[in-house]
């Protein structure tokens, strides 16, 4: 069950940083500049960025990796605090 549920997991990651990618434009025209940062998730410090800064603007890069940051060093804690529930 963990190989399975750690795959899924991996390919729900990919799908959703491809459409993030690829949705970009759309994003920050009917949602605002924030909405790329917030569907970008913890990709939104690397990956996601230069998305960011195209679409959304340069000062919101800064608050990019913050967010990106964050979501990346939670996932432990989290991840142990859903499993012990």
């Amino acid at each position: 069950m963990g190989v399975k549920l750690g795959t899924l997991a991996l390919l729900t990651n990919i799908a959703r940083e491809l459409l993030t990618l690829l949705a970009a434009p759309l994003l920050a025209k009917f949602f605002g500049p924030l909405s790329i940062i917030s569907a970008g998730g913890a990709t939104t410090m690397d990956t996601v960025l230069p998305s960011v800064i195209r679409y959304s603007g340069k000062k919101y890069a800064i608050l990019s990796i913050y967010q990106g940051f964050v979501v990346d060093f939670s996932v432990p804690f989290m991840v142990t605090l859903f499993c012990t529930l």
